[in-house]
């Protein structure tokens, strides 16, 4: 069972930010928590912090400041108080598909509750960005920064939401638990299916 909970508090914010380094790798400041609009939080059953995200729809954005000036800068770019930047996304290993689908989930109806019609993320890593790749149809960039060797910023609009919601359903609650239940026959039975003999 999980329970979850927007964090206010400086003690939270620091335990939100070492599960969030440990997950990806990136540091983040207590004032950057403290400005942005939300800091939601996932416990288990014994009040453990087990995942969580970000959204911030106040200015700046800090993923339009990562994207380059030479690029192509779509016109929502210069509207920011219409997009709601998702991020600090990360999930304990253990946590399985159910939970980490419903961690998704949450993360589509707090941004629902923003009322912004644009939706921005990204990855500074190539595997994370594989994934962000399943539930944003846009990408708006794809490289270096300054300050990361690669970063990958996606986008879509809000109105693309049911079909994020359709895709977090089908990867974490249909085809992940059936491919776990495949590994688990072909280790039982060996490759061949027919057990080792």
């Amino acid at each position: 069972m999980l329970t979850t909970t927007i964090l206010a508090q400086d003690a939270e914010f620091e335990t939100f930010a070492e599960h969030y380094k440990q997950a990806s790798g990136n540091e983040t400041s207590i004032e950057y928590f403290k400005r942005i609009s939300m800091v939601r939080a996932f416990s288990d059953q014994k009040g453990e912090m087990i995942g969580g995200y970000t959204l911030n729809s106040r200015l700046p954005i800090r993923y339009f400041a990562d994207i380059p000036a030479s690029v192509d800068q779509p016109y929502f770019m210069t509207q920011g108080d219409d997009v709601v930047e998702a991020g600090g996304l990360w999930i304990n290993s253990e946590v399985n598909n159910f939970y980490r689908g419903i961690i998704y989930l949450w993360s589509l109806l707090d941004i629902i509750k923003s009322k912004k019609r644009f939706i921005i993320g990204g990855a500074k890593h190539p595997k994370v960005a594989k994934l962000q790749s399943i539930v944003f149809p846009n990408k708006l960039y794809e490289g270096p920064i300054p300050t990361a060797d690669y970063v990958c910023i996606f986008y879509a609009k809000r109105g693309y939401i049911p079909v994020q919601v359709l895709l977090i359903i089908n990867k974490y609650w249909l085809i992940d638990p059936c491919k776990n239940v495949i590994r688990s026959i072909k280790s039982l039975y060996g490759k061949n299916g027919f057990g080792n003999s």
